[in-house]
Order: C-alpha cells, then sequence, then structure tokens
C-alpha cells in the first residue's frame, strides 16, 4: 500500500525524533505528503464551558501560535520537507477525524510511552479504535533504553 498524506501527532513536550524518524522514511519510501499534527485538548473543554472557542488573557500569546512556532522549529528537524504543520483545539477524536477528511490524511503515526499512564490512559488506543485510517503506534524509547 502506497500513503499519500502522512501526519506525525506531536507531543510538544516531548522528544519526537524518533517520530520524525519513522515518518520521514516512510513519506520517502512512498513519495508521500508529510505532515505534523498537534491537538490542544488541555484547555479544550474549559473554553467551551466558557461559550468560547479559544481564551487568552491579554497579553499572554495564543497557544495556537505558540503550538505553531514549536511545530515549525520541529519540522527543521526533519530529513524529509514537511510543508504544513497543523495545530487544532478540541476534543481528539473529532479534531482529528476532520482534519483527516479535509486533508486526505490516509497515515497517522503515534508515538506511545510504555509506562503505567500510557497503558492506562492512551490516546493512541482511542485512535485505533475509532479513526478510520492507518494509525502506526512507535514505541518511544527512553535515552537509557536507546543506549
Amino acid at each position: 500500500m502506497s500513503y499519500q498524506h502522512i501526519v506525525i501527532a506531536v507531543d510538544l513536550n516531548g522528544d519526537n525524533r524518533q517520530l520524525l524518524e519513522k515518518g520521514a522514511a516512510l513519506a520517502d519510501a512512498c513519495d508521500a505528503k508529510l505532515s505534523l499534527i498537534h491537538v490542544d485538548i488541555h484547555h479544550a473543554p474549559y473554553y467551551s464551558a466558557l461559550g468560547l472557542q479559544t481564551y487568552h488573557y491579554s497579553g499572554e500569546v495564543p497557544a495556537e501560535v505558540t503550538a505553531s512556532k514549536q511545530l515549525a522549529a520541529i519540522a527543521q528537524q526533519s530529513s524529509y520537507p514537511i510543508p504544513d504543520s497543523i495545530v487544532v483545539s478540541g476534543e481528539l477524536l473529532p479534531e482529528l477525524r476532520k482534519e483527516i477528511d479535509a486533508r486526505g490524511i490516509d497515515l497517522i503515526i503515534f508515538g506511545h510511552h510504555h509506562d503505567v499512564w500510557s497503558n492506562l490512559f492512551s490516546t493512541t488506543r482511542q485512535a485505533i479504535n475509532h479513526l478510520d485510517v492507518d494509525v502506526l503506534v512507535v514505541p518511544l524509547l527512553t535515552k537509557q533504553e536507546v543506549s
């Protein structure tokens, strides 16, 4: 199977090197478009409870702007061109579905840590069970495991 548009789901607080390497290798092999996506799920329930799409205090940089800058820096680390970085806020699955439909995404790459919290509260498991595209799960090794 050949993919047309591969997207790497990025955690802005994590080391994304392993995901970038895997995504770049697959995109190169398939001659596919490669993009990054970050879904800001941390504040969405609070904003929607207030009836707001996004909220920021005056003088504070909106989360989308900060995330976009971080994604641009991550994209620069890739050995394969990443023309698009997608930042959305809301619930994970509905936001991913919207982007999948709008952008013709056919593979999403997620990272997965092998720890108790990731096993109990895995966003990757939600994606596998509810999205209608291929999902690649890359085990994220700690620096000690890599050495």
